[in-house]
């Protein structure tokens, strides 16, 4: 209970603080990756929340299939190989993004952009880091 207090908490704060800096974050395609330097906090989990962490999905409350995608520490432990660092084909959240292992609901494919799913990968190339 207080992890998933504490979980929501930084998702508050994130979002808050990507508000104030006039870019507030509402759809995918709001979520743009760099080349490299990619950021959790910057990119990653703003992406996560919006494409997958919403109602009836991979939010604390809902939790489908088990997998919450609302905080540093459910991406990297809350399930094995969710997240692989330095290892995006043996991470599953890379594999779901890019067509190669299947995602039962939603129209992931249709909401996601090839760049948003380079951005993903090679924050996991550069080895997953909570920045």
């Amino acid at each position: 209970m207080v992890g998933g207090m504490f979980a929501t908490c930084s998702l508050v704060c994130t979002l808050a603080l990507t508000a104030c800096s006039g870019s507030t974050i509402t759809q995918p395609q709001d979520v743009m990756f760099p080349n490299s330097n990619v950021s959790f906090i910057g990119q990653v989990l703003p992406f996560l929340v919006v494409t997958c962490a919403n109602a009836g999905c991979h939010n604390d409350m809902a939790a489908a299939a088990g997998i919450r995608l609302t905080s540093y520490s459910a991406v990297l432990f809350g399930r094995p190989n969710l997240c692989v660092p330095s290892e995006p084909d043996e991470s599953l959240m890379i594999q779901v993004l890019d067509g190669t292992m299947k995602h039962d609901f939603g129209d992931l494919q249709q909401r996601v952009s090839p760049a948003q799913i380079k951005g993903l990968r090679q924050w996991v190339i550069e080895g997953a880091l909570n920045n």
